[in-house]
């Protein structure tokens, strides 16, 4: 384990410690620091939001506002009032188990010894004024992105503001020129001061997105950049050029700020793609996805549907221009109603186009890999790959297939493949099928027998062993006393012991095709067994603890992960 702490604050808090787990042990956490762990969290939050969003609309029929609120305010005077720009978050507070939040933003509030209204001052006011605005929900957050940190009152998860540039994000303030509305270009879920019902959804809920992810820092976003509208792929060219300016913290903004810098995305780059603003600030621009979890980003579907949208995704021809009211540039631009110019990314985002798109170019979120895992699969045997049509091959070595047939391979130099088993010859698709199930088999076996022994040991209560060779402390950030660690596990040996005959009694009984389904749904927390985690390290199936030390040296309480999550093992689910 890791060195102690002082036998004189083991004494005094092993038996708090042990007399407090009983409960921590039933309200499983949400792992950190792992990558794993951090996208199903991601995915997890997304879905939540999708229900959010979902009874949001069964309550009042409708979905709230891109932007909205009071009419009040500006920016020589935010205190008067939101002046109109407040998200979609706001509103879903109260049907993310937020009501205290909730009432102190729709009630006038007194602070600090100011006084506010009623829904709020504008977003951007100071949140250390105002502190509803601090007081962002963590579902509101990726944990993947370490930026979050920087940026308090900033969210993760963006509405899907269409594939259209003009005029799309924010209502326009009382000091900025005046600008026709255009709803036209408001093809999206979301528009400013516009409600959209799920019967509007001409194209089908299941076709059509709702939020994404976008990364809070890290991520620049030019400005005042011209022709976006006509030729979106400016918005590359500005990112490229020295000359352009950006802004100063990104999209970082606050998660109750409806404008297209800080709350919106569109359909128009593909994901992890170059952002960009026009002259007209956060009212305008051309804002991409982005994420953290590797080529791609999680996107949420209006049916509720999390999915993962690839960084090759079909986003069509970016040098054509966008939807606009007025003809723009002599009649360059599209007239509204047109089909999206973007192709199968451009289709998302758009919600009555009546465009239908192939579902499977979507998959279901994708995991990247750690580096100690990319080291065990370049282990494996590097094979032949022939391509159905007989068109050539590859040499790539085996990594997973999922249930959906998506075979993984590693290639020769290094990168991560995901095809669709259609694309390779039978023999080929045969053999990795058959290499799949070999082992899972493996790895079922194994885990039987880890578990096994580690069951043996907590009956005949050799805690110091059990300890020493089967358990791994997650995000301990001092050493902890291994004595400490003994005697929680000895306080609660008996609900161990019952967890172990649980997972042992699921893992003999199944087939490897249905293992490989279950260990998906216990990483989401939904499977037979739960807060229970485990993972392969140093060719071991160990049990991973969750120990918090505070700032005075003493361990908290002992939290029991909520899903079994192989993180290092080479044949772990992606």
């Amino acid at each position: 384990m890791r060195t102690t702490h002082s036998a004189k604050i083991v004494d005094v808090t092993a038996i708090g410690i042990a007399s407090m787990v009983g409960l921590v042990l039933l309200a499983g956490v949400v792992p950190r620091m792992r990558q794993s762990a951090r996208r199903t969290t991601c995915e997890m939050n997304l879905k939540q939001l999708g229900l959010a969003l979902h009874n949001y609309h069964s309550a009042y029929r409708m979905m709230p506002m891109g932007c909205g609120g009071t009419s009040s305010g500006s920016l020589e005077q935010p205190l008067l009032g939101n002046a109109n720009r407040l998200s979609p978050l706001v509103g879903l507070t109260p049907f993310m188990e937020q009501q205290a939040l909730w009432e102190k933003i729709a009630n006038p509030l007194r602070v600090n010894g100011e006084s506010f209204p009623a829904m709020g001052p504008a977003p951007w006011f100071d949140p250390d004024k105002y502190t509803p605005w601090r007081q962002r929900p963590e579902g509101m957050v990726c944990p993947a992105d370490p930026t979050a940190k920087d940026f308090p009152t900033a969210a993760s998860y963006t509405i899907n503001y269409g594939d259209a540039v003009m005029n799309v994000g924010a209502s326009p303030l009382e000091d900025m020129p005046p600008y026709d509305r255009t709803p036209g270009a408001l093809r999206g879920m979301f528009g400013y001061q516009m409600v959209f019902r799920f019967r509007d959804v001409l194209d089908g809920l299941s076709n059509t997105l709702l939020m994404s992810e976008a990364r809070i820092g890290g991520v620049r976003v030019a400005k005042n950049v011209s022709g976006l509208i006509e030729r979106p792929a400016v918005c590359i060219e500005a990112h490229e050029d020295d000359s352009t300016k950006f802004w100063p913290e990104g999209r970082g903004a606050c998660w109750a700020d409806g404008s297209l810098l800080s709350m919106g995305v569109q359909t128009i780059l593909p994901p992890n793609s170059p952002s960009a603003t026009s002259k007209k600030g956060e009212l305008e621009g051309v804002m991409s996805a982005s994420s953290l979890h590797g080529e791609g980003a999680h996107v949420l579907m209006a049916d509720g549907a999390v999915r993962f949208a690839s960084n090759s995704i079909d986003a069509g021809d970016q040098e054509s221009p966008t939807v606009a009211e007025g003809h723009l540039d002599g009649g360059k631009t599209l007239p509204p109603g047109s089909p999206s110019p973007f192709g199968v990314w451009g289709a998302m985002g758009t919600r009555a186009s009546q465009e239908v798109f192939d579902r499977s170019v979507l998959s279901d979120p994708v995991h990247s890999f750690s580096k100690a895992e990319l080291a065990e699969f370049a282990k494996f045997e590097l094979e032949t790959w022939h391509a159905a049509k007989g068109t050539g091959k590859i040499k790539a070595r085996q990594v997973d297939l999922s249930d959906k047939g998506i075979l993984v391979l590693l290639s020769e130099q290094g990168d991560i493949r995901r095809l669709g088993l259609s694309k390779f010859s039978s023999q080929d698709a045969y053999r990795a099928v058959t290499t799949h199930r070999q082992r899972m088999r493996e790895k079922a076996k194994l885990m039987v027998e880890h578990l096994s022994k580690q069951l043996d040991l907590l009956e005949d209560k050799q805690f110091e062993t059990f300890v020493r060779e089967w358990v791994v402390l997650q995000d301990a950030e001092q050493p902890n006393d291994p004595a400490t660690i003994q005697a929680i596990v000895k306080a609660r040996r008996g609900e161990l012991i019952t967890r172990y005959d649980q997972m042992l009694e699921v893992l003999v009984t199944m087939n490897p095709v249905a293992l490989s389904q279950m260990q998906d749904a216990l990483a989401r927390g939904n499977g037979p067994v739960r807060k229970f985690a485990m993972e392969f390290l140093d060719g071991r199936w160990k049990l991973i603890l969750d120990v918090h030390v505070s700032q005075r040296g003493v361990p908290q309480p002992i939290q029991f992960m909520r899903a079994v999550m192989p993180a290092n093992d080479p044949f772990g689910a992606r």
